[in-house]
């Protein structure tokens, strides 16, 4: 990795930490690239859960960083980039704008400083990529509306109040008690966890751009792959196909 993106060990969990205080943890895409490879390395891993968190108080992340734009955001968000079946909390502590918004949107808990702000002000800046409007799946309509539409910072608190976050820490304490309920969640039945997680997904639902992510990512596995290539060759060649399911 860069070393803007840490993948840490710590007993049966991994915390994964934005390296980039400098520019308010804002998503490059070797950021991105890096994010997805920590989601896969976690799937992979003996590790059970993970925290999601990053360095310095002033931003847990300021969205895609403008000076260096990617448009696969998606790739860094666990449940897209990489079916990411383990828990994931997020710890959130100073400004957590637009992409950042997604990628806390998109983990199972959410731990938050009580500075900690959030905001999604892409209409003041006149760009959208669609993914938090899944939001409206997870919170009352007026709340995503309010959100997405005017684009004004939710604090801790009333975020905590309307169901976007479910817990508020002092400063400082953000990181602990995520990898508290990690630790936790780590040392529960594993199918149980898992099950809760499908299910819970499966209620909540998911939102039009991310159903197009999701069957785009899909689809584009079978064009990349060897099969594909195995299927036309045959055809071509007038033989029957060897597949070989990847």
């Amino acid at each position: 990795m860069t070393g803007h993106v840490e993948y840490e060990v710590r007993g049966d969990i991994a915390v994964i930490t934005l390296r980039n205080p400098d520019k308010l943890n804002a998503l490059s895409p070797r950021m991105i690239e890096d994010l997805e490879a920590a989601w896969r390395r976690l799937e992979h891993a003996d590790e059970k859960a993970a925290v999601l968190t990053a360095e310095g108080e002033r931003a847990f992340c300021a969205g895609i960083d403008l000076g260096d734009v990617s448009l696969d955001m998606w790739r860094s968000v666990p449940g897209l980039s990489v079916d990411v079946q383990k828990p994931v909390v997020a710890a959130v502590a100073g400004h957590c704008i637009g992409a950042g918004w997604v990628l806390v949107q998109h983990c199972d808990l959410v731990v938050a400083t009580e500075g900690a702000r959030f905001s999604y002000p892409e209409g003041k800046v006149g760009a959208f990529g669609g993914l938090a409007s899944g939001i409206a799946t997870r919170v009352p309509h007026k709340i995503a509306a309010e959100f997405l539409m005017l684009g004004d910072p939710i604090g801790a608190s009333r975020a905590y109040d309307v169901g976007m976050i479910n817990a508020v820490t002092p400063a400082g304490e953000h990181v602990a008690h995520a990898e508290r309920w990690a630790h936790q969640l780590a040392g529960a039945a594993p199918m149980v966890v898992r099950a809760a997680k499908d299910l819970i997904d499966e209620h909540v639902g998911q939102g039009r751009v991310e159903q197009h992510v999701r069957t785009a990512r899909s689809l584009g596995r079978i064009a990349s792959s060897d099969d594909m290539q195995e299927g036309i060759s045959a055809f071509r060649e007038k033989r029957d196909p060897v597949f070989r399911g990847h």
